[in-house]
């Protein structure tokens, strides 16, 4: 129950703070660099997530070989 409302609260405060994360003020989208910048935030999104499934598929293996 406590993770289902922590996943829950997690998942409305992302709604709410998302708009103004979009509308930030800063660079020219337009520039030449900007592909460059998006590109080099969101590769630690991507490392994290791959970080989360491997985290998660080592631990449903450590599982089911505790279950045998």
């Amino acid at each position: 129950m406590k993770q289902r409302f922590s996943a829950t609260l997690t998942f409305i405060t992302t709604l709410l703070i998302a708009p103004t994360a979009l509308a930030h003020p800063g660079h020219d989208h337009a520039h030449w660099s900007s592909s460059m910048v998006h590109l080099l935030w969101i590769l630690p999104a991507v490392a994290a997530l791959g970080l989360a499934i491997t985290l998660y598929r080592r631990k449903k293996v450590a599982t089911q070989s505790k279950s045998k």
